[in-house]
């Protein structure tokens, strides 16, 4: 029977080999494919600027829809009231790690490689959609989050493809992710989750 501890350290590393795989995948993607990705973009320092400001209305409206009486609602509260047991053992690194690492290795694969590289086979519409689509299937804990991780990476590849920033988009995700695993562990009530009292 593990450990607490054990356990922790299980689930986080889960969490980070899943970001070295899509890290993988992304730069070999990029070497054999040629495709390019911008740092900065059209965007230059303001990148930093749009991402956290990205960030912060996605978390406000997602918070929003999780907090609502929606059907959405109580869907998005299951889902992360299951995410909270997973997580609840990890510490601000962890959280701060895990966040980092997603917006980095995920925008990596899905907006600097695959949304390009399917645009360019196709059209930068189809590359923006297919890459959406992949993004929300591999986030698809069920159809309500698929269409909310959906939802997440069209707006984040409207913006990769209006700014050509892959700094705008890493931010973007990063510190959605930092405000979302935060709430999930730290501030559950904060999402509307009702947990039992020995939580």
């Amino acid at each position: 029977m593990s450990t607490p501890g054990q356990q922790l350290s299980n689930v986080f590393a889960l969490v980070m080999g899943i970001q070295l795989v899509a890290l993988g995948l992304a730069l070999v993607g990029l070497l054999l494919t040629g495709t390019k990705v911008t740092l900065w973009g059209a965007t230059g320092y303001a990148s930093i600027l749009y991402g956290a400001l990205g960030a912060l209305l996605t978390y406000t409206v997602v918070l929003w829809i999780t907090r609502s009486d929606s059907a959405a609602g109580a869907a998005l509260r299951h889902h992360c009231a299951a995410l909270h047991t997973l997580f609840a053992r990890f510490n601000w690194m962890q959280i701060t790690l895990a966040a980092a690492a997603a917006g980095i290795c995920e925008e990596l694969l899905f907006r600097g490689f695959l949304q390009p590289w399917i645009g360019y086979l196709s059209s930068p519409l189809w590359g923006i959609v297919a890459a959406s689509v992949i993004f929300g299937l591999l986030h698809a804990a069920s159809l309500t989050y698929f269409i909310a991780t959906l939802i997440v990476g069209l707006l984040l590849g409207f913006a990769y493809w209006l700014t050509q920033s892959f700094l705008l988009v890493a931010v973007w995700h990063g510190l959605y992710d930092l405000f979302a695993i935060a709430a999930l562990v730290k501030y559950p009530h904060s999402l509307g989750i009702r947990l039992s009292p020995r939580d």
